[in-house]
């Protein structure tokens, strides 16, 4: 179940009050859920890279199709593949039968000069059923060689896409804040990642508590999901 962004402003709003007799606006405690959000996914992807393994591959990893013709220039804008695209973890050419042959994802400057290579030329040849292309990202886009010089290429992407902002959308009367569900947006995650979540934001805010507090949260938290559940 997606961690609702209420949760999240109910529990760091109560802490602060509990713990510290503070008051935080809503947009600022908006601003501290995504960087905190943002920043464990960062950590989550440099551990991929180490690993190959990522907890929220279900929510974050994701795969698409993109072609190519001769008239793309060997290249495709990520925001047409998907306007949440982050980063490339891999790619392959789809052949006539949807098998995947898996590319090189390469830095721009290797690509350059493997692109221009007469000793190891990337290679899509249908014919003999060679399959070397390759890939570069750069600029917003991602490029792949060879082109085709008729037809169509057809490739699968394999990319993280970005967490979605957290919006508290709210209503203010007199002092007392009340939620529009309306205008509210909850996050990607699911519940493994509440604790992380509000203890960074709350360290980030300037109210760091103990990791017991936010054990205790959760416990809560959960039963009332079940609750609202059963209802």
């Amino acid at each position: 179940m997606a961690i609702l962004i209420e949760d999240l402003h109910d529990f760091i709003r109560g802490t602060i009050k509990k713990n510290y007799g503070g008051f935080v606006s809503p947009n600022d405690i908006d601003r501290a859920i995504n960087r905190a959000q943002f920043d464990l996914f960062d950590q989550l992807v440099k551990n991929y890279k180490k690993t190959e393994l990522f907890d929220y591959d279900h929510i974050f990893l994701k795969q698409t199709n993109f072609t190519l013709t001769s008239s793309d220039n060997g290249e495709k804008t990520l925001s047409s593949i998907d306007a949440n695209f982050i980063e490339a973890i891999t790619f392959y050419y789809k052949d006539s039968s949807n098998n995947l042959h898996e590319g090189n994802l390469m830095k721009w400057d290797s690509f350059i000069d493997r692109k221009n290579s007469t000793i190891v030329p990337p290679i899509i040849n249908t014919a003999t059923s060679e399959y070397k292309p390759i890939a570069t990202i750069y600029d917003g886009k991602i490029q792949v060689a060879p082109r085709p010089s008729s037809g169509t290429y057809n490739f699968v992407l394999l990319y993280f896409k970005k967490p979605t902002n957290g919006v508290y959308g709210y209503t203010e009367s007199n002092g007392v804040i009340t939620q529009n569900q309306g205008t509210s947006t909850d996050l990607d995650w699911d519940e493994r990642s509440f604790s992380d979540i509000v203890n960074r934001a709350l360290t980030y805010l300037g109210f760091p508590i103990k990791d017991a507090e936010i054990i205790q949260a959760e416990s809560i938290i959960d039963n009332n999901q079940v609750r609202d559940g059963n209802n």
